[in-house]
This record gives structure tokens, sequence and C-alpha cells, in this order.
């Protein structure tokens, strides 16, 4: 089974999350929540490597770095906010219902899993794959695709971080900056880093590995129609809906593209 890189990571993913969702329900606590959904990320890229890429080649090193980095960045942003935000009110229904909290962080390292494929894929190639992989366009692409999307979420992200720590900004809706642009700029730059990430892993797939592709397909469904813009689309009516100013925004500012969505 440990020469399956598909089997040890879903395993890594899902036990990883458990193992702190008993804590989480020890301490009645969701601050590890989304940070713990960072680490695994950048878990499961360094077990890969370790485990099966022997840090070598170069390829292989690059494909780890863009997760790990991105699960850095991500991970510190999402830890300092809930330390500010004291709490998750998301599960405040079920937090204390051990089977239905727990059952959230097996499909937390599921989803963390099936995003993760186009790179443990590419991590556990053979060596020779992935020395010819340099060669391909697909590469320098997908790594500029990633650096992008990075960009733009960090950005977006530091922008909004800091406006709701202004306490004149309460009760207003953050159009400036980025999200002047597009209303959910955040999810552009992740959707774009994942979209890189697959590319940059297109040289070493074969055959079903071919499956991978669900990766962006997954977050995109995750973030424009389940747990990303509609939720926030509802939580916004509720804050804003009553604003002209903020009906204006939403008929004039595209979702996540300018112009087209």
């Amino acid at each position: 089974m440990l020469s399956n890189p598909i089997i040890v990571s879903l395993l890594v993913a899902v036990i990883f999350n458990l193992l702190v969702f008993l804590i989480a329900f020890q301490y009645q606590t969701d601050k590890l929540t989304d940070v713990t959904y960072a680490a695994t990320f950048a878990l499961l890229a360094g077990a890969m490597l370790y485990l099966y890429a022997d840090f070598n080649p170069p390829y292989r090193l690059l494909i780890a770095a863009m997760p790990i980095l991105w699960a850095i960045r991500l991970g510190t942003y999402l830890l300092r906010r809930v330390l500010i935000k004291g709490k998750d009110h998301r599960f405040d229904e079920f937090r204390h219902v051990w089977w239905r909290f727990g059952r959230f962080w097996i499909i937390q390292g599921v989803s963390i899993w099936v995003i993760a494929l186009p790179y443990i894929v590419a991590l556990g190639s053979d060596i020779e794959q992935a020395e010819l992989a340099l060669q391909s366009i697909s590469v320098p692409i997908g790594a500029l695709v990633f650096l992008l999307g990075f960009l733009i979420e960090t950005i977006a992200d530091a922008q909004k971080f800091k406006f709701r720590l202004n306490p004149d900004n309460e009760g207003k809706f953050m159009q400036k900056g980025l999200f002047s642009i597009v209303r959910f700029p955040n999810y552009t730059g992740e959707i774009m880093v994942w979209i890189g990430i697959f590319i940059a892993c297109i040289p070493v797939l074969q055959g079903f590995e071919w499956a991978t592709i669900i990766s962006p397909i997954w977050i995109m469904g995750l973030l424009i129609g389940l747990s990303g813009i509609p939720f926030l689309e509802v939580s916004n009516k509720k804050r804003y809906g009553h604003l002209e100013a903020f009906q204006q925004y939403k008929k004039k500012t595209k979702k996540l593209l300018p112009g087209i969505y």
C-alpha cells in the first residue's frame, strides 16, 4: 500500500484532520479548522516529496514548492484572522455534536486530497518523467499562472483584512483595490493557483492520471457553487442589501472575471 501515493496521501489527509478534530472537539474550538485546511496541503506535499520524490530532480521541488508556499501564506493569514474573530459562527449549531463536527473534518480531509491530486501524482512519478518534464512549456506556463493567482489572492486578502480592522469601516462593504475590479478577487486568485499547479503537472500525467483535472474543477465548484460565493452572497445581502451603493456595486462589478463573470 505504501507504494501507492494516491492511497497514502488520502490516509495522510484524513488521519491528520481527524487527529486535529479530536483536539478541536475536546476544547470546543474552531480556531484550528482553517489553519488545518492549509497545513494539510503542505503536509501532503512534504510527505509525497519525502516518500516518493527523494527531493530530486528540480521539477519535483518546484511542484512541491507551489502548494507549500501557498499553504504557508494562507495558513498564516487564516490563523491571524480567526484569532482576532475569536470563533467561527458556522459551527455554532454542531460544534458540540461529535459526529457532525467529526464529519466536517473528514469531508475537509477528502476535499483537500481531491484538490491536491495533481501534485500528488506528479511527485509520485518516476525520475525519468520528472527529468523530462522541465522541457515542457506547460511547466513555466503553470508556474506563471500559479504565481499570478498567488499574488492576486495575497493582495486581496491583505486589502480586505486591513479594511475590516479599521473601525471606521463598520457597516461598510469592501469595494476598493482589487475589489473594485471584481467582487471576489481572492477566489479568482485561488482558482488560478490550482489551475496553475495542474498545468505544471501535465507533463507527467499518463492515462487515468488525467482524471486529476478534477482538482481545479473541484475548487471552482466549491467556491462558485457551494461554500464560497453563495455563502458570502447571502451574508452580504443581509448586511448590506439595504444600501443603494451596494446594489449598484453588485450590478456593475462581476464576481470573478471583469466583464465576463
